[in-house]
């Protein structure tokens, strides 16, 4: 449990969950994802003036401006988006980026996490071993002094220890609805339970024992046990730089007496029973002006009521992770409507369009660029559009169904029509912009099913997965619905469901629109039909075109599946995906979902999405955490919740497993069972992973996108990538008419 939270803590800080990944898709983030090869590329008539691979170019003068044209509206949430909450809107984290600086990491170009050198005079990292069979691993970071926020003010230490020493304590909780941004270090579990008045009480502690302020530049943390080793481990010394006084208000010190770093007493303040600071944070979190900005720019206008950013460069920004410092004097954040984003283009009420895809989008750019003033990039998404599967209850239960979906569903037309010969198809879930893929490339194109559509093969897993019955229990003759024997534990699972029936054009499932589906008990034996609900959003082409494929086709039907169709929107999609929320009935009804997923960091970590049933106190821990919530058998009989399976290389795994490693111990093999450093190995647990995966299919990838982005000729050096977006590459721009 404390390394899932510990995980939960890092993708908060990283990215933000539920981001729209594309024009035409409903998306949700996986938030992790590894790369170190972007797969990007310039099209024809791209600038030459100036460097085009992404390295820093500071000769520019600084002039002109940029309007950055979004289909996301803009929140105004632009200090700690979705702090608190369930997600961050993709147009308010661009302002971010836009905002923030000196953190003691950055994510480059390639989707990699990388120590800042501009900020970071230096940086070690120490594995302790405790002598009890526990290590932890201690990251010490000095910052370089000379370094000044956008009000002049110099950064310190303070300026990185306020933040997780601060919202890891009851003000916060109380105030934003979050306490757990120290949970990864030595020492959080005693320190978030100090009120300012109970340090004598027995497990708690003022001080935070895993975070040390050394002297007015350096400060140190110790990754406790829980989350140590870890693949990844450097990733939790990124920090962030905030302004002392956005996080903790007037009059509040970052202290250190020998035993921890703490806040003083005047953060624990209260008036009438309640924190002071609380207010505070609610408070700060909206604000726009008042407090300095550490990055490149200051918010110099908001206009709330047309949900516009104007920002205006910050003098005093020392450079991004490598140096670079921004050029464009003014850049604006705009709202664009998708069915007149072009004429918008065109008419300079914007200069940038991003994540263009399909046919109509991608030839429009194309044709600006043929009339000249206009140029594009493009790219590989790190991300597909899906087909996603509950898998705990219902036929999606069982992967013979999950792969008679596959084979009924021909994935090759399907990205070829909806992307307008702008995508491609991916097997599992990577993108070919990872080096873990890239590395693997050969033996994956290989080694992974692709699911051809067929339908003789989807009738054979139907029946090699026990669908041979009829409603009554006699055997299946080839027409209607099939079903299923279930065993006694089954049976009382869905005991616990229900399907959903609705109505459908197609005449091939009159039957199912009209009288429904259960499971039918015959004498002392239960009989599900193979009958899946799906929620798809609308409206949404993705839906529209599955409904073609799948429902209006016979192919799915005539191998005796059944699916019935229910739309609405995305927020009632995500409600029942989760199984909270007002769309959400109480009652899991849906086994089939359309949306997307992508990735924008280069943390491949999946561990936590997979349940392990074998171990229920893991399993009632993160169940609520699994997409998909599949458990898979083989970590029944090899789970990674013993502990003398944890900590085997990949080759001992597999010899000690009998070759039958499950998703839950791959998942957690993958990144607690490498050494830092060791990429080999990493891949090798990486593409085991892949290919268990394929065979369970939890989701069916439906297409990859290839992304335009299409911008005003005037930007000079515009290179974007699959991890590094509009908001990103401006840092490396000049516009023309000022040089």
């Amino acid at each position: 449990m404390k390394k899932l939270l510990a995980l939960l803590m890092v993708l908060a800080m990283t990215v933000a969950c539920f981001a729209s990944c594309g024009k035409n898709d409903d998306s949700t983030g996986d938030s992790t994802g590894p790369s170190q090869s972007t797969g990007d590329s310039q099209s024809t008539g791209g600038d030459t003036s100036f460097p085009t691979d992404g390295r820093v170019y500071n000769d520019f003068k600084v002039g002109g401006q940029a309007i950055i044209g979004s289909s996301t509206e803009l929140s105004g949430d632009f200090r700690w988006p979705a702090l608190g909450g369930s997600s961050a809107g993709a147009a308010d984290q661009d302002v971010v980026k836009l905002t923030s600086g000196y953190a003691t990491m950055d994510v480059d170009q390639h989707g990699s996490y990388v120590w800042n050198a501009t900020a970071v005079e230096s940086h070690n990292g120490e594995e302790i071993d405790h002598g009890d069979g526990t290590l932890t691993y201690k990251m010490t970071i000095k910052i370089k002094s000379g370094l000044k926020l956008s009000d002049g003010s110099e950064v310190t230490a303070d300026n990185y220890l306020a933040y997780p020493l601060a919202m890891s304590t009851p003000v916060s909780k109380a105030g934003v609805n979050y306490n757990r941004s120290g949970y990864s270090f030595v020492g959080w579990d005693t320190y978030v339970k100090y009120d300012g008045t109970n340090e004598s009480a027995e497990g708690v502690t003022k001080g935070f024992s895993g975070i040390r302020k050394i002297d007015a530049y350096t400060f140190s943390i110790e990754v406790n046990s829980e989350n140590y080793p870890y693949y990844f481990v450097d990733t939790l010394g990124a920090f962030s730089c905030y302004d002392v006084k956005l996080v903790l208000g007037d009059g509040v010190e970052v202290k250190d007496d020998g035993e921890g770093a703490y806040l003083s007493s005047a953060w624990y303040e209260k008036a009438n029973g309640e924190y002071t600071k609380a207010a505070h944070l609610k408070a700060a979190k909206d604000d726009v002006s008042k407090y300095a900005f550490s990055g490149p720019y200051t918010i110099s206008k908001w206009d709330k009521s047309n949900k516009e950013a104007t920002l205006k460069i910050n003098p005093q920004f020392a450079g991004n992770f490598e140096g670079q410092k921004p050029h464009v004097e003014t850049i604006i954040y705009r709202k664009v409507v998708e069915e007149t984003q072009f004429a918008q283009l065109e008419s300079g009420e914007v200069d940038i369009l991003s994540a263009l895809t399909g046919a109509d989008p991608v030839n429009s750019a194309l044709a600006l660029e043929k009339k000249g003033k206009f140029k594009n990039v493009y790219y590989d998404r790190a991300g597909y559009g899906k087909v996603q599967f509950d898998c705990d209850f219902g036929p999606t239960l069982f992967t013979e169904v999950r792969q008679a979906v596959a084979y009924c569903l021909d994935r090759e037309k399907f990205a070829n029509t909806f992307c307008g010969g702008y995508g491609t198809v991916v097997h599992g879930p990577y993108s070919v912009n990872f080096d873990a893929y890239l590395n693997n490339q050969d033996y994956l194109e290989e080694n992974l099913n692709t699911y051809a559509i067929s339908a003789a093969k989807a009738k054979q897993v139907l029946v090699d997965g026990g669908w041979v019955y009829k409603a009554d229990g006699t055997p299946y003759d080839g027409k209607g619905i099939r079903y299923k024997k279930l065993t006694a534990a089954e049976a009382a699972v869905e005991a616990n469901t229900k399907f959903k029936t609705v109505s459908n054009s197609s005449s091939n499932f009159a039957d199912i629109a009209k009288d429904g589906y259960k499971t039918e008990k015959v004498g002392d034996d239960y009989y599900m039909p193979c009958v899946i609900n799906w929620f798809g959003t609308t409206p949404n082409p993705v839906t529209e075109q599955l409904n073609t494929a799948l429902i209006q086709g016979t192919m799915l039907y005539e191998c005796g599946v059944g699916l019935t169709l229910t739309t609405g929107d995305f927020t009632s999609l995500l409600a029942n995906i989760y199984r909270d929320g007002e769309a959400y009935g109480g009652t899991p009804v849906y086994g089939m979902y359309n949306l997307a997923t992508g990735w924008n960091v280069a943390v491949y970590d999946y561990s936590y999405q997979w349940i392990d049933d074998s171990n229920k106190e893991m399993y009632d821990a993160f169940f609520e955490y699994s997409t998909n919530k599949l458990s898979d058998p083989y970590d029944k009989t090899f789970s990674w919740w013993t502990t003398e399976n944890q900590g085997l290389s990949y080759a001992d795994a597999v010899k000690k497993s009998g070759g039958k490693l499950g998703m839950n111990y791959l998942s957690f093999a993958m990144v607690y069972s490498t050494k830092v450093g060791d990429t080999e190995e990493y891949d090798k647990w990486f593409a085991a992973y892949m290919l268990r995966w394929n065979e369970l299919i939890p989701d069916i990838p439906l297409y990859g996108n290839i992304y335009y982005d299409c911008y005003n000729a005037k930007i000079l050096n515009f290179k974007t990538s699959p991890f590094f977006g509009a908001a990103d590459a401006l840092l490396y721009c000049g516009i023309d008419s000022a040089q």
